[in-house]
C-alpha cells in the first residue's frame, strides 16, 4: 500500500526527483535533516514509522529520560508515536506503528505529525546537550 503513496507523497512534499527507496523492498526512507530520516515500512493492514533521532543526552539524563517517559504517556508529547532507545542505548529513537486500513491523506497526516515529533525532540535533546 505504502508504495502506491511514495510518488504522490515526493510530489506533495516538493521534493523533486529523490528517490525515497531504501535497498529493501517495502522500506522507504524520507530525510528530514542531515543524518536524520524517517523509515517507513509496508507492513500488512499498515505502516511503521521509525527514526533514529539524535545521540541520547549524557548530561542531564536522568531529566531528560523523565521527560521522553511522561511524552511516552497516553502519547501526549508523541503524537502516538513511541520515544525509545537503540538497542545500545545510545541513540534516542521514535517509532510509530499504524496497524489498521488507512488512505493517503491519513498516512499523509500521520507522517507529518511524526516528523514535526522527531524534529520536536532532536531539538529538545540538543538543548540538553548544549547546557
Amino acid at each position: 500500500m505504502i508504495e502506491q503513496y511514495i510518488p504522490r507523497l515526493i510530489k506533495d512534499l516538493d521534493l523533486g526527483n529523490i528517490s525515497l527507496a531504501s535497498g529493501t523492498p517495502g522500506i522507504f526512507t524520507l530525510p528530514i535533516r542531515e543524518g536524520v530520516g524517517v523509515n517507513i515500512s509496508d507492513i500488512p493492514n499498515g505502516f511503521v514509522l521509525k527514526s533514529t533521532i539524535i545521540p541520547f543526552p549524557k548530561t542531564q539524563e536522568e531529566f531528560f529520560a523523565s521527560r521522553a517517559m511522561l511524552a511516552n504517556l497516553f502519547g501526549q508529547g508523541t503524537h502516538g508515536a513511541v520515544l525509545g532507545l537503540s538497542p545500545d542505548t545510545n541513540m534516542l529513537t521514535l517509532t510509530q506503528t499504524v496497524d489498521y486500513p488507512f488512505d493517503y491523506k491519513e498516512f499523509k497526516e500521520i507522517l507529518e505529525d511524526f516528523i514535526n515529533t522527531v524534529d520536536f525532540w532532536y531539538d529538545e535533546a540538543l538543548s540538553i546537550k548544549q547546557k
